[in-house]
């Protein structure tokens, strides 16, 4: 008797829980010094949404969207609940900038040693949320899939995924730079760092506008530092004032071919 009544007071919570329970419990969720501001919270834990949720650094709101997410019921008889997600992106409230929008949806569990993994993540966003630089900007769309991650206790355990920067463009108040499409992949360098590796050279048999052969590997830190090499060949299409700004911020290496390194200042 005394057994199933305790089974009945675990089984009420539990439906509380998951079902009753109001979805702004979740802010009590997060860790403090959480990045993440939400706001406009509504529905439950099982399903519910948050209307503003922004991402924020000392430089201030880094994304701002909408967020959406639904628990999926039988995760949790495996005591490793998941959730598919998505987050709708409004880069005119996060920049006050000209409307420009994307979208990131996927599932994410949390198993019971802690471990946070994402699988079959996509994402559809404008370029110029990935640059924050008052002298260059970023034009285009870089839209793909995020295969695997795994995050535990701080560290990286796995990451895989791939993508394309569609319209791909580099623009600055003297010079707009069209790259058209590069496809790109990403991976996990250690515990805090992951590598992109950029190449366009398939495509240039395929696309004969394509100004530039180009072969960049970067590999970026958690806590912002970054290394980027980058082997760049002219081609017959390139345009002059293409041309002549390599000759300036690259280091030549052969008729139309160069080298340029960009690192942080820590590196």
């Amino acid at each position: 008797m005394k057994y199933k009544l305790l089974f009945v007071v675990l089984l009420s919570a539990l439906i509380w829980v998951v079902v009753l329970a109001p979805a702004h419990i979740m802010v009590r969720l997060l860790p403090a010094h959480t990045p993440l501001v939400l706001q406009g919270i509504t529905g439950r834990i099982w399903a519910g949404a948050v209307l503003q949720a922004g991402l924020v650094d000392d430089d201030g709101l880094l994304a701002q969207g909408r967020l959406d997410w639904r628990v999926r019921p039988l995760s949790l008889l495996r005591l490793s609940p998941c959730v598919d997600f998505s987050i709708d992106y409004d880069a005119a409230q996060a920049s006050g900038a000209s409307a420009s929008v994307g979208v990131v949806a996927g599932l994410a569990c949390v198993s019971s040693d802690g471990t946070v993994s994402m699988r079959d993540v996509i994402f559809d966003l404008p370029a110029d949320i990935f640059l924050r630089s008052p002298d260059l900007r970023l034009g285009g769309e870089i839209s793909g899939q995020l295969t695997t991650l795994e995050w535990r206790s701080g560290l990286l355990l796995d990451l895989k995924g791939e993508g394309l920067w569609t319209d791909a463009r580099i623009l600055s108040d003297q010079l707009t730079m069209s790259l058209q499409t590069l496809p790109f992949n990403f991976r996990r360098e250690s515990d805090a760092s992951l590598v992109l590796h950029l190449d366009n050279s398939d495509l240039l048999t395929q696309h004969q506008d394509i100004p530039l052969h180009i072969s960049l590997q970067s590999t970026v830190s958690f806590g912002g530092d970054f290394f980027t090499r980058a082997q760049l060949k002219t081609q017959p299409q390139t345009p002059d004032d293409v041309a002549e700004l390599l000759n300036v911020l690259a280091e030549p290496t052969g008729p139309g071919e160069f080298t340029l390194e960009l690192r942080s200042q820590n590196i």
